[in-house]
């Protein structure tokens, strides 16, 4: 928000110009949103912002507040779709190749009913289902979960989810939608030095902080190396080295030196 305050007039205006450019999105509401949220924010209007981040962030809709934004619908199941599609379609008018979605592990609930149980596996289907068609292009969607046993059942909503989940991505079958995460091939130390330097370049942009090159290696090869050797403990070896290399990058950034395993009680 305070990079918005500090523009300039010509920069200001560009900007403007720019969100008010944007078109072609299929639901009117969402753009209309989008638009007024960014006109709120260019001109310090921070009611208005705040109203239209409730309705974006589904946290309600009441329309005498926000129809006059040109919100004229709330977002739930009915809406949920072209509400994501919308999304996207912003998104790469802004410059962006896509969206990818990440959905973090899903857990068996035993408390749920089969009714329950039932609807979250059918909104599962309907998403891969969606994700077949042409118009949900640029979108890629991560559904971890920690086993297969949640498609256990009799019902037809078991057995249709099934058969879509049945395909495994690989090389040959770029269109399968199950990764099998423990049958890659990788080495891992490699592996995780790959996923460190990613991460660190994340941590960069975030703090708008420059790691040393030397030093940056030296720090994620250490927690790689010390994080595999955790490989048969309870946290999984790659949960861990996320953990801790996020530590070892606070530590690196405020005492100017690589950690050892033991600073990062490894």
């Amino acid at each position: 928000m305070v990079q918005f305050y500090l523009l300039t007039q010509s920069s200001f205006i560009f900007e403007l110009n720019h969100v008010e450019n944007i078109h072609d999105i299929e639901s009117i509401s969402f753009a209309k949103a989008v638009m007024s949220a960014f006109r709120a924010l260019l001109n310090k209007q921070e009611e208005d912002f705040t109203n239209i981040c409730q309705w974006l962030t589904v946290e309600g809709y009441v329309r005498r507040i926000h129809g006059r934004y040109g919100i004229l619908q709330r977002i739930d199941r009915t809406t949920a779709f072209p509400l994501i599609r919308s999304l996207v379609q912003w998104v790469r008018q802004i410059g962006y190749s896509g969206l990818v979605i990440l959905l973090d592990e899903a857990e068996r609930v035993p408390s749920l009913s089969t009714k329950h149980r039932e609807q979250h596996l059918n909104n599962l289907r309907e998403v891969i289902d969606e994700c077949g068609h042409t118009a949900f292009q640029s979108v890629m969607i991560f559904y971890a979960v920690p086993d297969e046993n949640f498609l256990e059942g009799r019902s037809q909503v078991y057995e249709a989810l099934k058969q879509r989940v049945t395909t495994v991505f690989d090389t040959l079958n770029p269109t399968g939608v199950k990764i099998e995460l423990e049958k890659l091939s990788i080495e891992p130390i490699k592996f995780l030095e790959k996923v460190g330097n990613k991460l660190k370049h994340i941590y960069e942009v975030a703090y708008g902080y420059r790691f040393d090159s030397a030093t940056s290696e030296k720090t994620i090869r250490t927690v790689a190396e010390a994080a595999y050797e955790h490989r048969y403990g309870d946290i999984g070896y790659k949960r861990l080295f996320v953990q801790k290399l996020i530590q070892g990058l606070h530590f690196l950034r405020q005492k100017r030196q690589s950690p050892s395993p033991k600073d990062l009680q490894l």
